[in-house]
């Protein structure tokens, strides 16, 4: 039991096959300089490695600043949920960390810092393994992009600056700028925002959005904090023309319908969102007609559960059909 609520809880799904990750996850955290008040809970989702061997000896050290709950596997977002719903009463912010993750920069001081300032949302910049560049740079597109200049300076020493637009926009149209391991909101002012486990494949955009909607102040730093590993990848088996290419569809699908039916969006953002419907309605038949071709198995439950549920993209099939092939034919 805390004597006194933490300023800052960090919520770590765990599911891994390779040992040391969350070690060295949780090393990364009590790496953090100074005397920063926070509380870890990790959930253990059913982990093939259990988070106990993990995290041998590191328990006990910190004098009951990690809180490990066990669950049956229900995926990341379930598990991330759960992470909420025992965060300690009274704590003012919370932030991610994926357990194949690490914090390489003082993330945790400077979240805490500025969110005691008033702000609703931290964003801190991170580099990914196997990708060139880093979050705020990934895209081409300067709208997309996050350059520092373009917004106002409010600490030259931690390069911190207030952000300036429409930060919704942004999140509309590219919400992989955030990386949910770089990130830190005011909790206390948004607790009941939760991650959607029905989404496969979305449920990191769709708890941005929500929580995006409702944010008054947002503040941000170039600095890079994290380093995104590559741990268990649950779309190693998903990509384009794969067994699993069907369910990544059907998610996207899902996710985008979701968008449109529970986000409040203007005109240009809905018909950016009915875009990607669009897509991911023309992607689902792609991949089943690449898989049918190639005589690879497909997830015939899963398609019939898409139609079910999105009766236009049934209604589109013959359409859809007949560009792609058309398609096919012209190359």
């Amino acid at each position: 039991m805390l004597s006194k609520p933490p300023d800052i809880a960090i919520v770590i799904p765990f599911f891994q096959k390779k040992k040391g990750l969350l070690r060295q996850c949780v090393e990364s955290i009590l790496s953090q300089a100074g005397d920063l008040d926070f509380h870890i809970i990790i959930v253990d989702d059913g982990s093939p490695i259990p988070a106990d061997g993990e995290l041998a000896g590191l328990i006990d050290h910190v004098e009951g600043r990690i809180n490990l709950i066990r669950q049956p596997n229900a995926g990341p977002g379930a598990a991330r949920n759960t992470g909420l719903d025992h965060v300690p009463e009274g704590t003012p912010f919370v932030t991610f960390l994926d357990s194949d993750d690490q914090w390489t920069g003082p993330f945790l001081a400077d979240a805490i810092h500025i969110l005691r300032q008033g702000y609703d949302l931290f964003v801190g910049n991170s580099a990914r393994a196997g990708k060139t560049g880093t979050r705020f740079q990934w895209d081409a597109d300067p709208y997309l992009n996050l350059a520092s200049e373009e917004h106002d300076l409010l600490d030259a020493d931690r390069q911190l600056y207030r952000f300036r637009g429409d930060f919704f926009d942004v999140l509309v149209r590219r919400s992989s700028l955030i990386s949910t391991t770089t990130f830190a909101y005011r909790f206390e002012a948004f607790p009941h925002v939760r991650f959607d486990p029905t989404i496969y494949n979305g449920q990191d955009r769709l708890f941005k959005l929500m929580l995006g909607r409702n944010l008054q102040n947002i503040a941000f730093s170039p600095k890079v904090y994290a380093f995104e590993g590559e741990g268990l990848n649950i779309f190693d088996n998903s990509q384009w023309g794969s067994e699993g290419s069907v369910r990544l569809s059907a998610s996207y699908i899902r996710l985008a319908r979701t968008i449109l039916n529970n986000i409040r969006l203007d005109t240009e953002q809905h018909a950016f969102v009915e875009g990607q419907l669009a897509d991911a309605r023309h992607a689902l038949v792609a991949n089943v007609l690449h898989l049918v071709r190639r005589r690879l198995p497909v997830d015939w439950n899963r398609v019939i559960a898409v139609f079910r549920e999105d009766p236009m993209s049934a209604l589109l099939l013959p359409t859809q059909l007949w560009r792609i092939l058309l398609k096919q034919r012209r190359n």
